[in-house]
């Protein structure tokens, strides 16, 4: 009877799941470490944590595109390669301090959002480009995004422009 039971449940999680799960206990094993490891980010790191691993996986893009780039252009690096493990440790320590920040501050509320917002966008900038030097987007768009985005650099290159003629 119980030796039924257990079939039947293991026959209902997967068709439920889709998954084949000869092996129920690391199944378990890797939910319920995935479940720790998106809470500890969820109260330590950001919150939500959805948006920690899409930061994460942006990092990544962007790091396997410069990595792809740098091979296409034979100036591949190693030590250059392996600046991935100091970027996602620099960003984490840098969330985990806005997080603390806000937490323990009502007026520090925007603290989380002001430091993840342009995490995001540096590193979208850095894939678009990367993208479109290795040719998988638009240069036009690349460069009409970053003449949008980055407009400070843009009037300080203008105006350098401007004394050279002179």
């Amino acid at each position: 009877m119980k030796r039924q039971f257990s079939t039947e449940l293991l026959e209902i999680m997967e068709s439920i799941s889709g998954a084949n799960l000869r092996d129920p206990l690391l199944s378990i094993f890797g939910a319920f470490t995935f479940g720790t490891v998106t809470a500890y980010i969820d109260n330590w790191i950001f919150d939500p944590a959805v948006s920690y691993f899409a930061l994460i996986g942006l990092i990544a893009a962007d790091h396997v595109t410069g990595v792809y780039l740098a091979f296409k252009r034979g100036v591949f690096e190693t030590r250059k390669a392996a600046r991935i493990f100091w970027t996602l440790i620099a960003h984490t320590s840098l969330l985990m301090f806005a997080t603390q920040l806000s937490k323990g501050s009502d007026t520090l509320f925007w603290l989380n959002e002001g430091i993840f917002v342009p995490l995001v966008l540096i590193n979208l900038i850095s894939l678009v480009k990367n993208l479109a030097l290795l040719g998988f987007i638009k240069k036009s768009f690349a460069t009409f995004l970053h003449k949008k985005i980055d407009t400070y650099k843009n009037e300080i290159i203008d105006t350098v422009k401007k004394e050279t003629e002179k």
